[in-house]
């Protein structure tokens, strides 16, 4: 499965495909100030919460306009 990540001044979608079928999606707002352990538990919660064990993502694609949130998030 792919985890993209789009990340825009005000919020972070998230969304889980497997193949080119999208699994789900989420909105979390943008906070440039969140640690990277904050964005991490984010994400593995909602992919958690939706039956997707985080051993499951084989990739990540992340698109941002707010270069500040990029060293946490993919510290992530």
């Amino acid at each position: 499965m792919i985890l993209a990540i789009d990340v825009g001044n005000t919020n972070i979608v998230v969304a889980l495909f497997d193949g080119e079928e999208l699994k789900n999606s989420w909105r979390i707002s943008t906070d440039k100030n969140k640690t990277s352990d904050e964005i991490g538990i984010t994400l593995c919660q909602l992919t958690e919460h939706s039956g997707i064990s985080s051993d499951q993502i084989e990739d990540v694609i992340i698109s941002s306009v707010v270069p500040p949130i990029m060293h946490s998030l993919c510290n992530a």
